[in-house]
Order: structure tokens, then sequence, then C-alpha cells
């Protein structure tokens, strides 16, 4: 490894300062043959989660390196210390959602979403739920007012049910929402990896996933600031990234799962029962997605309706012009 990494804590968030190295290119991104440009430096955050895992790949591998760029990577415990990062103008970009995207629009640090991840929610229940539509009067256990609260709505919607047909309650911590869960005081909970495949590894049951509904909302997302004037080195980051995604769909999880652990702290323990993704090469996010995520932020009054805010707010083909 030539690079250190470390987890930020919140003490730490406020006091850390970044010089970035901006690069020059040309307007339409097109360069002669032959012709070098010298890119510049990214600083990433990332969560421990399935969707981070290409990234440590092309980190750890020196995919990036071999782009001409140098990126640093900041692994976070929570996503409220990477977001305090993130509007402290500490971090460049970061493996996000649309929801987080859309609310970074009225912050210090605005975001653009440049490009989708292979993250993934899965609705978890207890034995006798086998549909969206069985839990009818029961509880289902979330984080308010973020984007696990948003796809639970969105898969309520789907399956056309009322939404006031099912209660929620708000758990921010999600080895809290799976002790619920556990304890059988709800009957289902939205979760992420990997604690989704070990409430299913528990004998719980999976009514339904983000991509089994087609509905993704994982991104990675720069600042407006990096999206103005780092665009070459936003191509070379993806160009390694799809490198890293070729290594995960031809490796065994034993080749790359200590570097996960070592790099961004994911958990060991659930080793033996994580259900990995299928990693698909960069894209962007589908236009009805980031439609819904907005239509939703502005039902829950969390922009104001004087934004006019529009997908092509949220979203930079930067990654692919």
């Amino acid at each position: 490894m030539k690079n250190k990494f470390k987890i930020l804590m919140p003490v730490m968030a406020i006091a850390l300062l970044f010089t970035l190295a901006a690069c020059n290119n040309d307007e339409d991104g097109a360069y002669p043959d032959g012709f070098e440009i010298e890119l510049g430096e990214l600083t990433i955050g990332l969560m421990p989660s399935v969707d981070a895992f290409p990234i440590v790949i092309a980190y750890y591998h020196g995919y990036f390196e071999d782009e001409g760029l140098t990126v640093h990577l900041e692994p976070f415990v929570g996503s409220g210390y990477r977001d305090a990062a993130l509007q402290a103008g500490l971090l460049d970009g970061a493996t996000v959602d649309l929801v987080a995207v859309g609310l970074s629009r009225g912050g210090a640090v605005p975001l653009q979403a440049t490009g989708l991840t292979s993250g993934r929610f899965t609705l978890v229940a207890s034995d006798g739920f086998d549909s969206i539509e069985s839990l009818a009067g029961e509880t289902v256990v979330i984080s308010q007012n973020t984007a696990i609260d948003f796809v639970l709505d969105q898969m309520i919607d789907l399956a056309g049910v009322d939404a006031d047909d099912i209660e929620t309650l708000a758990i921010p911590a999600i080895p809290a929402r799976l002790e619920y869960l556990r304890a059988g005081n709800v009957a289902a909970a939205l979760l992420p990896e990997p604690w989704a495949s070990v409430a299913l590894a528990e004998g719980f049951v999976e009514i339904t996933n983000t991509v089994e509904i087609g509905f993704i909302p994982f991104v990675i997302a720069f600042t407006d600031d990096v999206v103005e004037n780092q665009a070459a080195d936003i191509q070379a980051f993806y160009r390694a990234y799809d490198r890293a995604i070729d290594f995960l769909r031809d490796a065994e999880m034993a080749d790359y799962f200590p570097i996960m652990v070592e790099v961004i702290g994911f958990p060991a323990e659930v080793a033996e029962h994580l259900i990995m993704p299928e990693f698909f090469h960069s894209r962007m996010p589908e236009d009805h997605v980031v439609e819904a995520a907005i239509a939703w932020l502005l039902s829950r009054n969390l922009i104001s309706t004087n934004d006019e805010m529009s997908a092509d707010d949220l979203i930079s083909t930067v990654a692919f012009d």
C-alpha cells in the first residue's frame, strides 16, 4: 500500500484541511493524440458498504495511479460524519444516494451524482410474511428522511398498497434496527448490506430489494466545484473504477474481502453471510428514479418548492462526456 488511510472522527473532520490540485482541460474534453494532461487529486469519502468495494479495489491495486490520478480514501463509520465532512469542504466526492444529493443542493457544498454504484437495500421480514401486501397493519423499521425511507415508500407504491396501511418506526442505527427485528418488535426492516445478508442467514425472509424493483438510488457524487473544474480527473476515476468492476466480477470474495476489512472497516464477522451484488460498470441513474427522489423530497418538505429543482441539478454526465 502506498497511501495511508484513516477513519475520520467528528473532531478530526472539523480540523483537517486538504489542498487540492486542479487540472486544466479543453472545453469539449477531447485532446490531440499524444497530448498528456496532468491530472490532480481526489479525496473520496466511503462508508463500510458493498458499493465502496470497486473504489477500494481500484485504490489498492493501483488502478488510479495507472491513470495518473492521485486518490485519497477517507472511510467513515457513519453517514453523519461523512455528510459533515462533505459540507465542511473536506471531501471532493463520496458514495452517497440521490436523497443525500438532493438535500445537499441547499447546503454549503452542493453535490452532483456522476454515476450509479452497486448498492442494494433489502426488505426482510419475520417468517409468515411473504409480500408487501402481507405487511398491512404491521410495522417496518427504517431510518427517517433518508434513502431507506424513500425506497420503502417506492416499494409500497409499486406494490399498490396504501402507505397508511403500513406503519414505520424510525431508528437511525442499523444494528439497532436489526435487533428490533430479532426481538419481534417489528414485522420487517429495510436494510443495507451487510446487515440484510446477516438477517437472511438468521432465517428472516426476503420480501423484495432495490434491484428486483429496478429502483437504484445509490451513486457516487462529486462537489459542483470538482465537476466544473476537474472533469478529466473524474473521467480517469471512472476508467479505474470500471477496471475494478472487471476484477470483482472474476475474483473470489476471499481474494478481496480482507482488503475491505482493512481499508474501510467492513465488519469481518459477516464474511460467511454476505450476499454480493452483481457489480456493473459505471452508468447514469435512471431518469424516473431521479425524478422520484425530487418529488419525494418535496413531499416531505425536505427541500423548498422555491428551489425549482430538476434532474439536471442532481446529476452530471461529466464522466461520460
